[in-house]
C-alpha cells in the first residue's frame, strides 16, 4: 500500500485489520433515525415522508418530525452520515 494515502479506506483498513468502532451514537438517536426512515443518498440526508416520497433533510418540516430530532442530526450530521452509510455503519457503536 502507497504511503501517505488518507479516506475512508485508513479508517477501514490499516495494516490488514479491521479497526474497532471509535465514533458512538446514542441508542435513541439511531432509534429515532430508524423510525422516522432517514436515508443516506448521492443528495444528501433524506427522509421518507407519509406519502413515501424521499425528501431533503434540509426541506422536511417539524410537523413531520420533531424539532429536537432535527437539531440532533444537524449538530452531528457526520456521525449521523456514518451511521446510516453502509460502508461505514460498523464504525458507529451504539451506546
Amino acid at each position: 500500500m502507497i504511503e501517505g494515502i488518507q479516506g475512508w479506506r485508513d479508517i477501514i483498513q490499516q495494516n490488514g485489520k479491521r479497526r474497532q468502532p471509535s465514533l458512538t451514537i446514542l441508542k435513541s438517536i439511531a432509534d429515532e433515525l430508524e423510525k422516522y426512515d432517514f436515508e443516506l443518498t448521492s443528495k444528501g440526508l433524506m427522509y421518507r415522508n407519509i406519502d413515501g416520497t424521499l425528501v431533503e433533510f434540509s426541506r422536511v418540516t417539524y410537523d413531520e418530525i420533531p424539532q429536537l430530532i432535527a437539531q440532533t442530526i444537524a449538530g452531528n450530521y457526520r456521525i449521523v452520515f456514518a451511521y446510516l452509510n453502509p460502508l461505514t455503519r460498523d464504525l458507529v457503536k451504539v451506546v
